[in-house]
């Protein structure tokens, strides 16, 4: 009996209590129907609508869904480098369109709908908003209305001063200068010294070690990637601002570096109390380089007032004709101090941050082939001179670089052309982006759908979805030395014109011209490739980095470690 009754009428200890769902549950189950909810209501929206503007059928871009509010597609922008190309390969018509942050923004890819786009008149799509945004957001241009007013005001002068870096005698007298302070650096890309105190600058964040390789001789292990980051950022700052701002201020490349690990976080125009890894840091650091480059321009303020700068300004004179140009404009139009800094800023980033990590790219790709690595050797001979100096004493003197002709380079080495445009192709994510003032339509030559894109969208041309586009490069994923080579007669000519593909005009910002950017990368590889020999540490093998969402270029965090020698080389008579 009293089994039955304990079993009919259990004891409260093992009655089974009801589930209560957590906090943590409750909150992951909100999420999940929030994200279905919100990707079901953006599937509605896929489809291009049809419209009519002056008696034509039109389409809008159709919209791709999303499950995350707000912030839409903009984590699989940030994390997913391969998100767009997927997209490209789902869409024909050549344009998508995604949400971000509340916004639509248009992507066309299609070469002629990009030519389209960039043949708008500015009262249509303008990169006027574009570039008020980025300056703001990213460079620390003051946002006050009056501020804003001087700058705009400002802009087409000192684009008519950047739009001489094309034109000559500027572009020669800049190339002229890289190509000194290219010379008197080179023989010292690696000292070989351990010591931070001893080493280059650009040496400092690049892992120095002294090592044995199999034969027994001595090589220098380091990073290449920080190496030659920093090599080309010293000399082309130093031929922007001049010797005097470089050596005043060397710690400006860490920070620099910092900003730019974060552009697109510093674009959003988030704060610093953001909890996003790298935000914070980026604000900081920013703040620290304008204040470097505030410093910089009220030395140059009084010197053009024929004040005393003080003992460590003295040497102004070797800063760029540009850079002068560009203060006189900033004086005219009474720019405040930080609104001048906020603008150089944003120069030195875009004369740096994609020169530079191209002639990483190049490098890696062509020492990672023996046969190409001789083929360009040779080319480049007649016009990047090397010579190792007779032995007159016990201890020899080092090999040196002697010429370097631009000209020579660019129009006399195909092959090295070729490694250049392939590297551009393969490597560069450059995007135009443009505000839309007013509804327009774009249609391609070739008399595809008409898109209508509507008053206050953006639209961007994605450049890198075209070079990496198997309807128009065979194998667009690999790098190929010699794609770009065409017979001309009895001739070789590399060509470098991708049709539509601009020269790193990431956001339309002001950036050094198309001419000078392939003089000063070429110069920089032949440079390397004449006077260094380069190779995996430990014997080991080449590992092709792998690319992450960047301005301008694909960014890496690729951390190869070599082993850098000077080459052995003739004497000379």
């Amino acid at each position: 009996m009293d089994v039955f009754s304990s079993t009919r009428h259990p004891t409260p200890d093992i009655i089974p209590s009801p589930y209560k769902p957590t906090y943590l549950t409750w909150t992951i189950l909100t999420i999940i129907v929030v994200a279905l909810t919100t990707r079901l209501l953006t599937s509605a929206k896929t489809s291009a609508t049809t419209h009519t503007k002056n008696g034509h059928p039109v389409e809008t871009i159709p919209r791709i869904p999303y499950y995350l509010p707000y912030l839409s597609h903009l984590p699989s922008m940030a994390w997913d480098s391969t998100f767009t190309r997927r997209l490209r390969d789902q869409h024909q018509d050549g344009a998508f369109a995604l949400d971000l942050l509340g916004m639509k923004h248009n992507i066309i890819f299609s070469p002629s709908l990009i030519t389209a786009l960039l043949n708008q008149p500015p009262e249509h799509v303008s990169a006027q908003p574009v570039r008020t945004k980025l300056l703001t957001n990213v460079f620390g241009m003051p946002s006050s209305s009056y501020e804003r007013k001087v700058w705009e005001a400002a802009m087409p002068d000192l684009q008519a001063c950047d739009r001489d870096l094309d034109q000559e005698p500027t572009l020669g007298e800049t190339v002229d200068r890289t190509i000194r302070n290219l010379k008197s650096s080179i023989s010292s890309l690696v000292s070989g010294a351990e010591s931070l105190v001893d080493q280059s600058t650009w040496e400092r964040n690049a892992g120095v070690e002294m090592k044995r390789d199999a034969l027994g001789e001595e090589v220098v292990e380091t990073t290449l990637r920080p190496l030659i980051r920093d090599f080309v950022a010293r000399i082309t700052t130093t031929t922007l601002m001049g010797e005097t701002f470089v050596e005043k201020f060397e710690a400006l490349w860490e920070d620099f570096w910092t900003v730019d690990r974060s552009y697109w976080l510093l674009a959003l125009g988030w704060p610093r109390w953001v909890p996003l890894p790298g935000l914070t840091r980026a604000h900081i650091a920013r703040k620290r380089v304008l204040e470097m480059l505030e410093a910089f321009h009220e030395a140059m303020e009084k010197q053009a007032k024929g004040e005393d700068a003080g003992a460590e300004w003295l040497e102004l004179e070797d800063v760029s004709t540009l850079l002068k140009e560009r203060t006189n404009v900033y004086r005219k139009h009474g720019l405040s101090m930080r609104a001048r800094a906020a603008l150089d800023l944003s120069l030195v980033w875009a004369a740096n941050t994609n020169a530079n990590a191209l002639v990483f790219s190049m490098l890696h790709h062509i020492y990672a082939s023996p046969e190409v690595l001789s083929r360009i050797r040779q080319e480049i001979a007649p016009f990047a001179q090397v010579v190792q100096p007779k032995q007159e004493f016990p201890i020899p003197e080092p090999s040196r670089l002697e010429s370097v002709d631009a000209g020579g380079l660019c129009e006399g080495c195909p092959l090295l052309k070729s490694c250049y445009t392939e590297s551009l192709r393969l490597d560069t994510a450059p995007w135009s982006t443009r505000f839309v003032e007013q509804d327009c339509v774009l249609q391609s030559k070739e008399g595809q759908t008409c898109w209508l894109l509507r008053k206050g969208e953006y639209v961007h041309a994605a450049h890198d979805l075209h070079g990496i586009d198997s309807e128009y490069f065979h194998d667009p994923l690999v790098w190929k030395a010699d794609r770009h080579i065409r017979p001309d007669g009895d001739e070789k000519r590399a060509a470098v014109d991708l049709g539509p593909i601009p020269s790193f005009r990431s956001g339309e910002l002001v950036s050094p011209g198309r001419d000078l950017v392939v003089k000063e990368v070429m110069c920089f590889v032949a440079a390397i490739i004449a006077l260094w020999d380069i190779e995996p540490a430990n014997g080991g093998k080449w590992r092709m980095p792998q690319p992450r969402t960047a301005a301008g270029v694909y960014g890496t965090s690729n951390s190869t470690r070599v082993w850098v020698k000077r080459r052995q080389l003739p004497q000379s008579n």
